[in-house]
Order: C-alpha cells, then sequence, then structure tokens
C-alpha cells in the first residue's frame, strides 16, 4: 500500500488454498487443545476456536502492522473517525484471543467481542456495496484476499458463536 492508496485483493484459488489452510489448522489445533484439557462440551471447544483464531489474526495483523492499521481505517466504521482505532486492534484481537484461551472473564469477553464484531460486520457490509475490490485487512499481509462476503462470515462468525456462549451461561 503505497501512498496510503488501497490494495486490492488478489483473488485467486491460491490465497483461497491458504486461507482454508490456516482455518483447518486453528481447527485441528483448537480440537487438540480442548481435548488435551479435558473438555468435553461444544462451548468449551468453541472457546479454543476463538482463543486460536483471534491469536492466530491478531499475529497476521501484527505481520504488517502498519499496512493494516492503514487499510483498516479505510473501511472500519470506527477507524475512520478514530484512527487510533486501527492502531489498537489488533492487540484488542489478541487481549480477546488469550481472554479465551485462559477462559478469563467470560460476559465482558463474551460481551466485547459480540460489539466489536458487529462493527466490524457493518464495516465490511458498507464496502462490499461499493464493491471496491480492497485488500481485506484482516488477514494482515500473509493471505491477500479482497474484502468480500469471507470477511463478513469470519465477522458474523466469531460474533455469532460469542452470542451462544453468552446465552448459554
Amino acid at each position: 500500500m503505497e501512498n496510503n492508496r488501497m490494495v486490492h485483493g488478489e483473488s485467486s484459488p491460491r490465497e483461497y488454498v491458504k486461507l482454508g489452510l490456516v482455518i483447518a489448522g486453528i481447527t485441528a489445533i483448537s480440537w487438540l487443545l480442548s481435548s488435551k484439557a479435558g473438555s468435553a462440551g461444544v462451548l468449551d471447544y468453541l472457546r479454543w476456536f476463538m482463543g486460536v483464531f483471534f491469536v492466530v489474526f491478531a499475529s497476521f495483523k501484527l505481520a504488517g502492522y502498519r499496512l493494516f492499521s492503514m487499510m483498516f481505517a479505510g473501511y472500519d466504521v470506527v477507524a475512520k473517525r478514530f484512527k487510533p482505532y486501527s492502531y489498537a486492534y489488533p492487540f484488542i484481537e489478541l487481549a480477546l484471543g488469550v481472554l479465551y484461551l485462559a477462559d478469563a472473564v467470560p460476559i465482558a469477553r463474551d460481551a466485547a467481542t459480540i460489539a466489536i464484531m458487529i462493527i466490524g460486520s457493518v464495516g465490511v457490509v458498507q464496502e462490499i456495496k461499493k464493491r471496491s475490490g480492497i485488500h481485506c485487512a484482516c488477514l494482515g499481509n500473509v493471505i491477500k484476499l479482497p474484502l468480500s462476503t469471507v470477511s463478513l462470515i469470519e465477522d458474523a462468525g466469531m460474533g455469532l458463536m460469542a452470542l451462544v456462549m453468552l446465552l448459554v451461561r
């Protein structure tokens, strides 16, 4: 992203395969952690999945921190108006991941996740409607896919998992 222009996603099969492999890895690691911890229920697995997911995706964002913060501020509804949010977001995501892995402050953690994912979904929907085809900042510089329904499914899916965990408590 040179000169503060948005980078366009590649939308190539290779990038989708990379995303699929990352999700498969997160799924496998979460299952292993869940089974090693003696977790028996679906909610425990969801907690492990969300923790690993947030840590991995925060790592992607931190690997290309400057690019992420510039791109994220281009489509996130909060980051557009409050630039420091785009700089803080990877650390917020990392903190959520650690809270899920540690099974700490579940009600506050789940409520914060729901709020953050709803906000993220709004920005993604607005950008998809513009059909801009910009690079999804959520994957950092590791996987170069356009901001799309994949991004929306990720935000909505994480928000929905947090909602389920919050309601079942």
